[in-house]
This record gives structure tokens, sequence and C-alpha cells, in this order.
């Protein structure tokens, strides 16, 4: 509303002369209509008690000059003229002088309600401004063309919006108009409008934000621009999302935690049946599918823990990555050896230390090899010698760490690859929950760093996650670390 009446006086300061308020110092000319309004009421008689003032006044004039006029006739006939012109101008002269300033006292009364109501004016015109500069919402008004005519500071600042901007380039960095805009539809038939759009700031931060139009007339009655109000409500979806991601991993284990139990209660039977006959091997077989089963439904609980709740990652200092990159592979070395997958280790000399959250990393490396290990395993080709899952650890030129996981497993399909990093992405149906990537995801994200990969249906995939440099130590490892080399635990 503070908008509507700011812009509307365009036309109205064009026709006056009055300053117009922009930049930061946006202001609202609804004041200005009442202030005039009411300046129009205490004038107009005040004006009228003005020129009654200055009519007594002449007529106090004109009675003075008829009497000295009186006066010197009388003179005349007793004086020289000489004498009476003289006394006559002095006489005028001292009454035209106390005429004068009486009129200019009356004039100094008259003026001071206007001079008080100019006043009063103006501090409800920057009361206005303090408002409009003050309210925690986005808010411009636009031509017809999308330039900004007017925005309050928080607008300003954060879009880095300039007057005659236009709004697609300063809110959505784009070069044409948004597709089906509702500020055109609103200048079209004088509607008022919102939608949900996605902005992005000066610095490139999405804003999720709910946006108002409202027209807005000249005194003609004619729309000459419209209001756009942005509401904020990035936290909004953020705790939406985080509600719907709880709900989908509950909805998309299910299936995964149903097979686990059939594999525990096939596990529990082969043991039972060992038991009653003292079969030693059957009951050991049974113990590995109870074991393996457990294991499974722990990583499961763990990764749905990990996701849900909001964890402070517990940074720790002098921290080695390729440590935790050999700890992973000796870690999954046995378990993937009965599948006959190989894992490997690349790690080169010198080590690594670093500001890291250790068990963070732990969890994303362990992702990324379950993973890799899933893509072996469920790789419908029968042509390969062998597959082999390969960790990577090393720096690049900027200082930033590089973890690689790399697979010959089957890829990932091509019209998926735009799915990947969504919420609960899995490729391997019922099988996979999609948390894994998840957690990969919020992992590199607490460390400041990115997520990439590249795959070939059939050939493989290597993901590879970059964490910055973050006020690390880069000094090499002391004497004593492990030996680097492309060690490997061969599969048996």
């Amino acid at each position: 509303m503070v908008s509507e009446h700011r812009v509307a006086s365009h036309s109205e300061e064009s026709k006056t002369g009055l300053p117009v308020l922009n930049g930061h110092e946006s202001s609202t000319q609804a004041t200005g209509a009442a202030g005039a309004s009411s300046t129009a009421t205490t004038v107009g008689p005040s004006l009228g008690r003005l020129f009654w003032a200055r009519r007594t006044t002449l007529a106090a004039y004109l009675g003075a000059s008829l009497l000295l006029s009186a006066a010197v006739v009388f003179a005349a006939r007793l004086l020289p003229p000489l004498a009476v012109g003289s006394a006559l101008m002095a006489a005028l002269l001292s009454v035209g002088l106390l005429i004068f300033a009486r009129s200019r006292a009356g004039e100094r009364e008259n003026h001071e309600p206007v001079a008080n109501l100019r006043r009063e004016l103006h501090h409800t015109r920057r009361g206005y401004e303090r408002l409009f500069t003050a309210v925690p919402c986005f808010i411009c008004v636009l031509d017809r063309d999308h330039q900004i005519l007017e925005a309050n500071e928080l607008y300003r600042r954060e879009f880095g919006a300039t007057d005659r901007s236009l709004c697609y380039e300063v809110c959505k960095h784009r070069t044409s108009i948004c597709p089906d805009c509702i500020v055109d539809k609103t200048f079209a038939d004088g509607q008022s409008r919102s939608n949900e759009e996605v902005l992005l700031t000066g610095d490139g931060k999405r804003v999720n934000a709910v946006v108002h139009t409202r027209p807005i007339y000249d005194d003609d009655g004619k729309i000459i621009s419209v209001m756009e109000v942005f509401t904020d409500i990035t936290e909004v979806k953020r705790l939406q999302r985080q509600l719907a991601l709880t709900g989908r991993a509950v909805a998309g284990t299910a299936h995964r935690v149903k097979n686990i139990l059939m594999g525990l209660e096939g596990g529990i039977f082969i043991v039972s049946d060992g038991l009653e006959e003292d079969d030693r091997e059957a009951i050991a077989e049974g113990w590995e599918m109870v074991e393996r089963n457990v294991q499974r439904v722990s990583a499961i609980v763990k990764d749905l823990l990990y996701c849900a709740k909001e964890r402070e990652p517990e940074f720790e200092a002098d921290i080695c990555p390729q440590e935790i990159v050999l700890e992973v592979r000796d870690l999954y070395a046995n378990r993937m050896a009965e599948d006959d997958i190989e894992i490997r280790a690349e790690v080169p000399e010198p080590f690594d230390r670093g500001t890291f959250d250790p068990e963070g990393i732990h969890s994303l490396l362990c992702n990324l090899v379950a993973n890799a290990v899933d893509a072996c395993r469920f790789d419908p080709a029968d042509d390969k010698p062998a597959y082999v899952v390969t960790l990577r650890c090393r720096q690049n030129g900027d200082g930033a760490t590089l973890f690689e996981v790399e697979d010959n497993g089957a890829g990932i399909p091509d019209d998926l690859n735009n799915k990947v990093f969504q919420d609960f992405f899995s490729s391997k149906g019922t099988e996979g929950t999609g948390i894994g990537l998840l957690v990969v995801q919020k992992v590199a994200e607490e460390h400041g760093g990115t997520i990439t990969f590249e795959s070939k249906p059939g050939k493989g995939t290597i993901f590879t996650v970059t964490i910055p440099a973050r006020d690390r130590d880069l000094a090499t490892d002391p004497a004593g670390a492990p030996t680097s080399e492309e060690s490997s635990a061969p599969a048996r």
C-alpha cells in the first residue's frame, strides 16, 4: 500500500515540480495527499484572513491620508507651503511605516500554521520512508517494460537492484521476460495475483518466495505500474523437504527391510535345523546369513538417523584423509571378496593432513563404496573378467581434497543421469533405498564441498567429491606413515 501511493505520485510531482524520492529513500505519497488536503483546508481561511487584514490596512491608510489632507488644508492658511509639504511628507512616511510593520506582523502570524503543517508533513513522510525501508519483505515497483521504478532497502541489498534495472535480470539472472509473467497479467486486467517462485540473489543464493502483485493507478484510474511483494519461504520449504524426506525414507525402506527380514528368517531356520541335527556346517551357514542381514539393517538405520536429525559436523584438526580411505578399504575387503569383487586404494605420497569431520568422511566413503559394490553385483553383463572398485584420495592445485570411488559395474543409464542427486534416487528397485547418495551429499555440503559423477552404461561410474581447503595444515605426513602404493585387497 505504501508503494502504491508512492509511485502514483510521479505524475503529480511532474506537475507540481516537487522532487521525486528514489534510490534508498523510498517514500509514500499517501501522506502527501493527506497533507495537501489538510493544507488546503487550513490555508483557505488563512488566506481569507490575510486578505481581510490587508483590506483593513488599506482603509486605515486612506483614513489617515484624509485626516492629514484636512490638516494640511488648515495649516496652509497659517504656515509657508514648504513647511507644510515637509510636515505632510513626514506624517505620511510615519503612518506608512506603522501600517507596513503591522502588515508584516500579520503575515508572520498567518504563515505560522502553514509552516507547522509542512513540518508535520515532513515528519510523517519520513516515518513512512522508515517503514518502507524496514519491512521484512522484498518490494519493488515495475513499469510496463519491467523496469524497477522503486524498491525497498532489502530488495536492493539482496539482489543488487538499481533504478531502471530489469526485474528478470536482477531476480532470475535471465536475459528475457519470464514465461507466464504475472506482472504482465496484472497490467492487462488489473487483477492482483500470487505465485510461488525461485529467485537468485546477487551472490547466486536460491531463495524460495511467494510473490504477490498489485496494480497502481494514477488520478485518472489508469494502471501506471505494478507492485511486487516477495515473502521469503526458504526456511518453510526446508522444513517441508525434511518432513517429506522422513516420510519417503520410511516408505522407501519398507521393501528393503522386508527382504532383509526374509533373509533373517531363512538364516534362523537353517541354524535351527543345524542345532537339531548337530550339523555345524549348517549352523555356520545360517549364522552367516543372520550376521549379513543384521549388518544391512544396521546400515539402513544409521543412514536414516544421519539424514533425519540435524547433526552438527565435528571437525577435527590434523586428520589424514588417506588414512580414512585405507580404513574403508580394509573394512570392505573381506565381504567384497565373497562376491568376487576386488577393492583397491590409490593414495599417493605425501599424505595430507587437514581439518575434517572424520566420522562424516568415513560415512561418505562407505556409502559410495556400497553403491559401487551394488553396481557390480547387479551388472547384467557376463563378459567382464573381474569387477574392481577403486578408491582414490589426492589434492588438486587449489589445495582441495578429492575423493574418488570408481567401479566397472553396470553404470547409470543416460535417462537417469539427471535424477542421481534427487532425494532417494536408486536404480536397484526394491533392493535400494537411495539413502546412501543423500548421506554423501549431506556430508559434502557440510564440508562446503561438491559431488559430481561420470558414468557410461555397461562400463562403470566414477563419483568425485571435492572438499575445499579448510584452514588446513598442508604439511606432509610424518615418518612412519603407511606406504603410499596402489594397494588392493584381492578377491578370493
